[in-house]
């Protein structure tokens, strides 16, 4: 699905742009290498970075765990 239908910029690209540690809107259109034009979509990236975040701490072994 896209989050921002100016820059069809999809929810996996942003997965990816978190993932490589985007955590604003802003770091999602720098690393998919576009400009935000008319901010409709900033709500919906926010909720996307917060989705993707949580659920990468929630896949994510507990390393002090196996210590």
């Amino acid at each position: 699905m896209f989050i921002c239908i100016c820059q069809a910029i999809r929810e996996r690209e942003v997965d990816a742009a978190v993932r490589a540690g985007a955590r604003r809107p802003a770091d999602v259109f720098r690393a998919c290498g576009k400009n935000p034009q008319c901010g409709s979509c900033a709500c919906d990236m926010r909720e996307r970075i917060a989705q993707t975040v949580a659920g990468d701490r929630a896949a994510a072994p507990n390393l002090l765990a196996a210590d």
